[in-house]
């Protein structure tokens, strides 16, 4: 177990590009006033706890390739309260 996590965070630490989208842009509410709205989508964590950072950008990409699929190119993620643990990133998908 301690060399599966080990393994997973040195990944992590080598290759942040595997978490890019190019395609996705990422944009706060304000930014998108004058965008078609597409949808909503997800993202659920595969790794929780020690790992919960890893997760969460896993999460993030994993909506950000959804909103690919739903004719989007922009997201607003929804916040993401402080402390509390994340089961599911959910996001607006635009077309900019």
């Amino acid at each position: 177990m301690k060399k599966a996590v080990f393994a997973a965070a040195a990944l992590a630490a080598c290759t942040p590009a595997i978490y890019e989208v190019p395609s996705i842009t990422e944009r706060s509410v304000a930014q998108v006033a004058d965008c078609q709205f597409e949808g909503r989508v997800r993202g659920i964590p595969g790794v929780y706890g020690p790992l919960k950072e890893l997760g969460l950008k896993d999460a993030r990409r994993a909506a950000k390739e959804k909103a690919k699929e739903v004719g989007g190119n922009t997201v607003v993620f929804d916040p993401i309260p402080q402390g509390e643990d994340v089961f599911e990133v959910r996001a607006q998908v635009y077309s900019c």
